[in-house]
C-alpha cells in the first residue's frame, strides 16, 4: 500500500514537471494555445526569441479585463522565472465605461510583447 502511494506521488510530480517545461520551453516561432483555469483566460503564446514572447489574451467583458491583466503579470513572471521583465502593450486595452449607453463594441485581443532580462 505504501509502495502504491509513493508511485502515485512520483507520477504526479513527473506530470507537473513536464507541464511546466512545456509552457516555458516552447520552440522559437511556435504558437501554443492555452487556458488558465484560475483566471479563466484563453491565450496564445509565441516564443519569438530566447527571452522574448508574444502573448495574445482573448478579450472578454469589462469585469474580466482585471483578471486578464492579473494573469498577464503572473504569467510573465513565471515565464521569466522571477527575473525582471518588460511588457509592451501592442493593442487591446479596453476602455472602461461605468454605464455604457450602447452595446459594447468588439474589443481586439490584448496583444503584448514580453521581454525577460538576461541576467
Amino acid at each position: 500500500m505504501k509502495h502504491l502511494k509513493i508511485l502515485n506521488l512520483l507520477s504526479m510530480v513527473a506530470v507537473f514537471t513536464y507541464t511546466g517545461i512545456g509552457t516555458a520551453c516552447a520552440d522559437t516561432g511556435e504558437t501554443t494555445k492555452s487556458y488558465d483555469f484560475d483566471n479563466k483566460v484563453h491565450y496564445k503564446q509565441t516564443k519569438i526569441g530566447t527571452n522574448n514572447y508574444k502573448i495574445e489574451i482573448q478579450s472578454d467583458d469589462y469585469k474580466h479585463f482585471a483578471n486578464q491583466s492579473m494573469f498577464l503579470l503572473r504569467h510573465a513572471d513565471r515565464l521569466c522565472r522571477g527575473k525582471t521583465f518588460m511588457l509592451k502593450v501592442l493593442e487591446g486595452v479596453q476602455e472602461y465605461k461605468r454605464f455604457p449607453t450602447k452595446p459594447r463594441a468588439y474589443q481586439p485581443p490584448l496583444n503584448v510583447l514580453l521581454q525577460c532580462e538576461e541576467n
